[in-house]
């Protein structure tokens, strides 16, 4: 039985007014469905498209978006549409949001030391959209008024609201230390799944760490660097990782092409 769109809204209103401050879920739950995400996603995305600088190079997009549909494929959610973007931004930095949506840096593919390591903060971003951490997130803070207007459709101005602040706060991808961690499990899993050695994950923190990048980008939106990275590695020693590639012909070029933005 198709489930009717107001539903999820409906509920999350239900639980703000209950709430005694601000919005609150029981347990942690998401009350927004896969099918009202997606459309959420799809509002977002065109949004987006009008607030961030999207790079057309053929080259850079296939191969962010084959890579990313690759991973995608190894979980129950490889039958949702999800879109792959690359932005033109010299910043090392990678975003999800929600609804099958990973937007990649330029600074990333083009700073980046090897292939795994740029899988390796791919997978991180379709670990969060995996484990639906924006919409979690917004049914537990304040924003939610927002999201629930939405899905009742009283509110079409909230996803310029969103938008904007996916920009300019990275609304999206502040998650919890508990988040961050779930998401680098999934990547890991992610990683070894589609054949690349998750220590390409723990060697882009790092180096981001070592070269005294950990005021933005990447670090800004997904802090504890350094936590991290011993979580990974520990991770990464629980798997065989024998065949497992570091690196694959053809990302020099990416990473050459990358770097003109």
């Amino acid at each position: 039985m198709r489930k009717n769109p107001r539903s999820a809204g409906l509920a999350l209103v239900a639980v703000c007014a209950a709430a005694s401050s601000g919005c609150a879920t029981l347990g942690g739950a998401n009350y927004v469905s896969l099918e009202e995400e997606w459309e959420l996603g799809r509002q977002l995305e065109r949004d987006l498209a009008g607030r961030v600088n999207l790079v057309n190079d053929a080259t850079l997009r296939n191969y962010v978006n084959s890579m990313g549909q690759r991973m995608v494929q190894q979980t129950t959610m490889g039958s949702l549409p999800w879109r792959f973007h690359v932005v033109a931004d010299d910043e090392i930095n990678a975003f999800n949001v929600p609804g099958g949506l990973v937007y990649v840096h330029t600074g990333l593919l083009s700073k980046a030391g090897s292939a795994a390591e740029f899988a390796g903060a791919l997978a991180h971003e379709i670990g969060h959209g995996l484990a639906r951490h924006g919409t979690r997130r917004y049914s537990q803070a304040q924003e939610a008024n927002i999201l629930a207007s939405i899905l009742l459709g009283q509110n079409p101005g909230g996803i310029a609201q969103m938008g904007a602040q996916i920009v300019a706060a990275g609304a999206f991808a502040r998650f919890s230390r508990a988040d961050e961690n779930e998401a680098d499990e999934l990547a890991v899993e992610l990683l070894v799944e589609t054949g690349w050695n998750p220590e390409g994950l723990a060697r882009l923190l790092e180096r981001l760490m070592q070269s005294g990048a950990g005021g933005g980008g990447f670090f800004q939106s997904h802090p504890n660097p350094a936590e991290r990275v011993q979580n990974v590695r520990a991770l990464a020693r629980q798997v065989s990782r024998s065949g497992l590639r570091m690196d694959e012909q053809g990302f020099a070029t990416v990473r050459s092409r990358a770097a003109r933005y």
